[in-house]
């Protein structure tokens, strides 16, 4: 498959609709030399984009990617067999994409794991067409990547956006929920985290095409019981809310969460549980301000075995450091 094996920039891409300003539209990555400080190559990443009528931004979420100036790219895009603009929109951009196709599945899952067969990047993650990666994204990852050289996979933050893409929050729950490093749960924004693809496939992971809505918490509860991420306060994607989205379908979601993911929380340390369980009580404040001072010290089992890379605002690097202790 074609790759994208140089720095890309907004003469390369066709020009943006008139109506459009900003990243990733009159605005692109900084550009970076394309070999890494000690001579190696940049390690090829592999992005795949499931679509199924999502024309209305998917030329976005293209271009974001493209955009990165990342020069060993593997861009890949599954498109159920969308009834809307959605090819128009993949053909204007297909000279730089690796693969694409337009065909109908059986579903998100499926389409990302079609996109999981055909990468062959040492990094992977997938980005849904209404999402968006944040400019410098993938040499950021790359950085942290040379820090920690044993991550298997890295986590990150992401703001969340509105319909017209104005920010309307920040999500990097490790930092603010004392739960994830003191009780080792489950809560990363999949669209800021980044896998191995020899770590997917050499353990024969792939997502659960059971589930419409939770396969990427399961995928994360399945990593986890081979090793941690490294956690990062790197900020590398924005999610998108609007109404069109399944994820607000509140039903649809508890019901797959019973069937999927709770038999995993359930593997967890009876203590553990009783816990998070205390923390959905009237006692929830006392027990959350409990918890967060024995992360802090290092007291629970977990809290100990986190790590994390930071940005040092004295030095303006990232660094390495214990997570518990880079909590907000």
């Amino acid at each position: 498959m074609p790759l994208i094996t140089r720095t890309l920039t907004l003469d390369d891409l066709p020009s943006p609709p008139p109506d459009k300003i900003g990243w990733p539209w009159t605005v692109q990555s900084s550009q970076f030399s394309e070999q890494i400080p000690d001579g190696f190559e940049y390690p090829r990443i592999s992005i795949v984009t499931p679509n199924y009528n999502y024309g209305h931004f998917l030329e976005e979420t293209i271009r974001s990617v493209l955009l990165q100036g990342y020069p060993n790219l593997e861009y890949i895009i599954i498109d159920g067999g969308s009834t809307d603009n959605s090819v128009e929109i993949i053909k204007k951009y297909e000279k730089w994409l690796s693969f694409w196709v337009s065909e109908k599945d059986s579903g998100q899952a499926n389409a990302i794991n079609k996109g999981i067969d055909l990468a062959t990047g040492t990094w992977f993650n997938w980005l849904n067409s209404d999402d968006i990666l944040l400019p410098t994204c993938l040499k950021t990852l790359v950085e942290i990547s040379q820090i920690v050289k044993e991550a298997q996979w890295i986590t990150g933050a992401r703001i969340d956006i509105d319909k017209s893409g104005k920010m309307v929050d920040i999500c990097v729950p490790w930092r603010t929920d004392p739960t994830v490093i003191g009780l080792d749960m489950i809560d990363f924004p999949q669209d800021a985290t980044f896998v191995k693809i020899s770590f997917l496939k050499q353990n024969k992971i792939k997502l659960s095409e059971e589930f419409n809505n939770v396969f990427d918490t399961v995928l994360h509860w399945q990593l986890i019981q081979l090793c941690k991420p490294i956690l990062t306060s790197a900020v590398f994607s924005a999610m998108r809310w609007h109404d069109g989205q399944k994820t607000l379908n509140q039903t649809n979601l508890s019901k797959e969460y019973v069937k999927g993911v709770l038999p995993l929380v359930n593997k967890l340390p009876l203590t553990n549980r009783i816990v998070a369980r205390l923390l959905r009580t009237r006692l929830h404040s006392l027990v959350k301000i409990l918890l967060s001072s024995m992360v802090s010290y290092g007291l629970t089992p977990a809290s100990s075995e986190w790590k994390a890379v930071v940005f040092n605002r004295h030095n303006c690097t990232l660094e390495q450091a214990p997570a518990r202790l880079v909590m907000l």
